[in-house]
């Protein structure tokens, strides 16, 4: 390149190296050596086609940084004579495909006002564009439309035509029916012209329409299968899409992705985790995708097993590199009881994103560790990080698993004063859920009087909590009433209400709620604790009695009421909602899902390793305060994990210090 740089400019060795010049750029591995390149143009003023192989270069190298465009169009920019319109559509094109897309309908009306004709490929680039942004959509989208008809752009061309289908079929403001309508014109289509019209019916959810045509579509790819998947998880018919993705004839990695995610959302962990386990067993290698996918699904499960396997597979593969990863793995340790592990894996990390921040905060919250949360929003601000509304409600709710009352006053006011967001109805909502647990009714009912928004279920649900942590009865009464009425088919507010009746011996009342719930098809949702041992998750509810080795748990049961009377361990019957006897109240939580899941664990693991328990419910008292006994007569750690936050049991005491 240098040799180039400083070769002489006579026309007649010029032209002898005009073709040695023109293919150095294809050796160009840089930004820097595409700027030599450039030099040696401008240098021997060589004809304006060299120009044209810099811009191509430039915005289609792959090894390039963003700032190749940017170089792109000032060298575009800075052109003596008139561009052709293979450059125009170079630039057009690389802005279509950018982030900021509306740059190319700029440059379309530039070329446009200096009286350059567009051809079909400046259409198919320019419709590209408009189908990026649902905004220029609306501004452009039917007017380049109707200009393509106007220069004579033929139903014929096929790249034209599946990129105004593609635009119709995906932006917000299009019509799927328009497209339909060019669809049905077309002489001539191609997969991507079928994807196109059939991921349009999907997204609107008509997947009567998108199933006919996928039947239809003479030769599908796998996109088009993919398309069908995540078209009948989107509607929650998840069954539908397993057999789809079962009758695959190519499953590549895309597919397993889209599945192992549909099933995340779903909230069907289990079959996430088993499809991971399946799609190794046939030889597909997990990639970053799909580690970001199926973590969650160890979350949910509390599968920390599986979690720590993955944890292994992203460090041998180099994918602790990405962020989005990373921010998966202490994600997953936090909700999975390993706070120290998900520290460990923030404070190794190269780059943080404000995700990485909120996320390791939100963790340290719902284990309790206020006083961390706040030294790690500190250490957040010196490194420059902007905090956002979530950061606020990470802080929040730490200051609420630690009855920080004060300072949380404080990150609720300097919201606002010092940072510019305003607060949300969440922000709210866990202010009244803090001033409840530390018993402030009143300060929490002047707060909600004083919101800019009326109260909805998250607030009222606070205020409820805040009642029953005051034993106001009565008032707690109302709010339950107004929940109620809300949301009508909330199995939660009914089960709450009929709580509070049994709590103050009202019968009468708790059968009368129950008739009503049962009057209105509303069935309460049963609490259910897991425990993750050698990759399988085990399940039980209370009075469970249909797992395998149902006979040597309750044998451990009764080992542990022995073991726990001589400790002074008392039964808290009255956390028991039903009209039983004292001696049938202790039976009953004799059998609570934690205890048989703690049973299981203490049957089933070595001596000295945590166990680790997962419930779908708020731990009930009588559940909290068993389990400490239990840790100190058995001298073992246990984590549980309740729908609110982390208890570490060690040594007959709990992380929470009784404030949950």
């Amino acid at each position: 390149m240098a040799a180039l740089l400083n070769s002489p400019s006579h026309s007649a060795e010029v032209a002898i190296h005009l073709q040695t010049i023109a293919s150095s750029l294809q050796s160009c591995s840089s930004l820097k050596q595409a700027k030599l390149f450039h030099a040696c143009i401008l240098r021997n003023n060589l004809p304006q086609h060299l120009y044209a192989k810099l811009l191509l270069f430039c915005t289609t190298s792959p090894t390039l940084s963003t700032d190749a465009l940017d170089y792109a169009t000032l060298v575009f920019q800075q052109l003596q004579q008139e561009p052709t319109i293979f450059m125009w559509n170079t630039i057009i094109r690389c802005y279509a495909s950018s982030n900021t897309p509306s740059q190319a309908i700029s440059f379309y009306g530039s070329m446009r006002n200096r009286g350059m004709k567009p051809n079909n490929y400046t259409f198919t680039f320019i419709i590209k564009a408009c189908a990026a942004d649902s905004c220029l959509f609306d501004l452009h989208g039917r007017a380049i439309h109707a200009q393509s008809i106007v220069f004579g752009i033929p139903n014929s061309d096929v790249h034209v035509y599946t990129s105004l289908v593609n635009m119709y079929a995906s932006v917000a403001g299009g019509n799927v029916e328009a497209a339909r309508s060019l669809f049905d014109r077309m002489q001539y289509r191609t997969a991507a012209t079928w994807n196109a019209i059939i991921a349009g019916y999907a997204r609107k959810e008509n997947i009567k329409d998108a199933q006919e045509l996928f039947d239809q579509m003479p030769d599908k790819d796998e996109q088009s299968w993919n398309v069908m998947v995540c078209g009948y998880t989107k509607i929650g018919k998840f069954d539908e899409a397993g057999r789809l993705f079962e009758g695959m004839p190519v499953r590549t990695l895309p597919s397993w992705n889209a599945m192992i995610s549909a099933y995340v959302r779903a909230s069907r962990p289990v079959e996430a985790l088993a499809l991971f386990r399946e799609m190794q067993i046939v030889g597909m290698r997990p990639d970053e995708i799909t580690v970001v996918s199926v973590l969650p699904a160890c979350t949910q499960l509390g599968a920390l097993e599986s979690g720590e396997w993955i944890h292994l597979y992203v460090e041998r593969n180099r994918f602790d590199r990405n962020i989005s990863v990373c921010n998966a793995i202490i994600d997953m340790y936090s909700k999975s009881g390993c706070i120290d592990k998900a520290t460990a894996v923030f404070k190794g990390m190269r780059k943080r994103s404000l995700v990485s921040w909120n996320t390791m905060i939100s963790g340290l919250a719902i284990h309790g560790r206020g006083e961390e949360a706040s030294q790690l929003f500190i250490e957040m601000e010196s490194e420059g990080a902007v905090p956002d509304d979530i950061t606020f409600v990470g802080l929040l709710n730490a200051c609420a698993h630690a009855g920080l009352v004060e300072r949380a006053w404080i990150y609720f006011e300097n919201m606002h004063k010092v940072y510019g967001i305003q607060p949300k109805i969440e922000h709210y909502g866990c202010m009244v859920d803090i001033l409840g647990r530390a018993h402030y009714l009143k300060e929490a009912l002047k707060l909600i009087n004083c919101m800019p928004f009326e109260p909805n279920s998250v607030i009222l649900g606070s205020l409820l909590s805040a009642c029953r942590t005051c034993n106001d009865f009565q008032f707690g009464e109302k709010i339950l009433e107004k929940l109620v009425d809300l949301e009508p088919l909330n199995p939660g507010y009914y089960v709450l209400l009929s709580n509070m009746y049994a709590s103050a011996g009202r019968w009468e009342e708790v059968i009368r709620v129950r008739n009503l719930m049962k009057n209105r098809g509303i069935e309460k949702k049963p609490g259910c604790c897991s425990i993750e041992l050698d990759n399988t998750v085990h399940e039980f509810v209370v009075g469970d009695k249909t797992h395998q080795q149902t006979k040597q748990i309750y044998a451990k049961l009764d080992e542990i009421s022995q073991k726990l009377d001589l400790a002074g361990y008392v039964p808290d019957t009255s956390v028991v909602l039903f009209d039983l006897d004292e001696e049938g109240k202790a039976q009953n939580l004799s059998v609570h899902s934690e205890k048989l899941a703690v049973a299981f664990g203490l049957l089933k693991t070595r001596l000295g390793k945590p166990i680790r328990v997962v419930k779908n419910l708020r731990v009930c008292r009588d559940c909290h305060s068993a389990i400490k006994f239990i840790s100190q007569v058995y001298s073992r750690e246990i984590v549980l994990r309740d729908c609110n936050r982390f208890h570490h049991f060690k040594d007959g005491s709990c992380s929470c210090n009784n404030f949950w």
